[in-house]
């Protein structure tokens, strides 16, 4: 039977970057203690918390982020700030510290990751937009019925 405990604060690096998780599930493999959790479950865990991180994104998580939704240098510039590979390496090598990438451009890569993870109506608005980001204008039509008295 395998040895298993609860370590009330580790910081795993496997990422790239540090995560401290409070009462991490431990399990010892071959003498070595290692998380015992669900590492897609934890993947996601961590892309969400990236999403509401209370300060900008480092080097390292931007990399992963990339990494974990299968995006080239290239695609993801182009997706995020329709920028060339050349930013993109740039922003990367901050490593652990903040990218200097325009605010807006962090925002978006922010609610991708929302809309990726937990689709809902800020989703379904985020994949709107992404569809008419490059078509012609037009014009506004509001249903009278949408509009209530007051």
């Amino acid at each position: 039977m395998s040895e298993k405990k609860i370590q009330k604060m580790y910081t795993d690096n496997g990422f790239g970057f540090p995560i401290q998780i409070v009462n991490a599930p431990l399990i010892k493999v071959r003498g070595t203690w290692s998380l015992d959790l669900n590492f897609e479950k934890y993947e996601r865990a961590v892309l969400k918390a990236l999403a509401h991180k209370p300060s900008r994104l480092t080097g390292y998580e931007i990399k992963f982020i990339r990494n974990h939704f299968e995006l080239n240098l290239k695609s993801f510039g182009e997706r995020f700030g329709n920028v060339a590979h050349s930013a993109v390496i740039k922003w990367e090598k901050f490593a652990d510290e903040p990218t200097n990438m325009n605010w807006a451009c962090e925002k978006d890569i922010r609610l991708f990751i929302i809309n990726e993870i937990k689709p809902s109506v800020l989703g379904k608005l985020y994949s709107d937009l992404e569809k008419i980001a490059s078509g012609r204008s037009s014009k506004i039509k509001i249903k009278v019925e949408e509009i209530k008295a007051a």
